[in-house]
């Protein structure tokens, strides 16, 4: 709600090309501490008016919806200090066959698991701010080298099914967060289905082939591909053939989660 004895002078503002105004909310619906000023961008670029729906309407939702952890339900933010500090960190190996590095974050378990399947099949896509921040500090605490993010990406028939690409939204978030560049052009052609039932051999064979560079553009010489969750490592290498194929020299992998091999030992969780 904004004050009407503002409104008409901020609208004036506006269209005068003065600084952006700041609309003040009803303390009635403020938090706790008094009430919240939110910061309008300018209207005249585009998709200004959006974004401004979109700011107003985020936080009214802080307000009487906020946020609980995706993991443990309490109250607060997407994803809690107590649930973060219980993941196990997957342990070091050697990258997948065609890759020359890669970084898995946690042991696909517990509050990771729950904040992925959160994300990815129920819709809540700003479950990626906090798991891609989770994925910036690791990269800032042990570097990959690479001169660009890029995302797996979706077939268009998935991504429109699902609404947005769970990788990309990652990406983004630590681009913001360590200053490497995301950049488009990696597409996948083929719709390869769901491979959770298939065997190493079989999704090996089902994703072949399934991945171009669909620019003119020649990609960076080094790539970082940022995906959610790693099973045999034959995506993201699908993935690397085709950066090479166009130009790019090294492609290293980041990947949230992945499942402990049965013959292996898991790590504590830092408390």
């Amino acid at each position: 709600m904004v004050r009407p004895d503002i409104a008409p002078a901020n609208a004036s503002a506006l269209q005068r090309g003065r600084r952006s105004p700041v609309i003040i909310l009803y303390p009635q619906i403020a938090p706790p501490g008094g009430p919240r000023a939110v910061h309008v961008p300018d209207t005249r670029t585009p998709g200004g008016t959006a974004v401004i729906i979109r700011d107003l309407f985020d936080r009214l939702l802080d307000l009487l919806f906020p946020d609980r952890c995706v993991a443990c339900g309490c109250a607060g933010v997407l994803l809690c200090a107590r649930c973060r500090a219980g993941l196990r960190p997957y342990p070091p190996e050697a990258p997948p066959a065609g890759l020359d590095g890669m970084a898995v974050g946690w042991l696909y378990e517990g509050a990771i698991r729950q904040a992925i399947h959160r994300m990815k099949y129920t819709g809540m896509r700003r479950v990626a701010a906090p798991l891609g921040d989770l994925l910036a500090e690791r990269l800032r605490a042990a570097p990959l080298p690479a001169d660009a993010l890029m995302a797996v990406p979706l077939h268009a028939g998935r991504l429109a099914e699902r609404g947005f690409n769970q990788s990309e939204e990652l990406a983004a978030r630590i681009a913001q967060r360590c200053g490497l560049p995301l950049v488009p052009g990696l597409a996948r052609c083929r719709d390869t289905g769901h491979q959770a039932s298939l065997g190493r051999r079989a999704r090996k064979g089902n994703v072949e082939g399934a991945f171009i560079w669909a620019i003119h553009a020649q990609p960076p010489a080094r790539v970082l591909i940022v995906d959610d969750v790693l099973t045999t490592g034959a995506t993201l290498a699908a993935c690397a053939d085709a950066l090479r194929a166009a130009g790019t020299r090294e492609v290293r992998a980041v990947a949230l989660a992945r499942s402990l091999a049965p013959d292996a030992k898991a790590p504590r969780a830092r408390i």
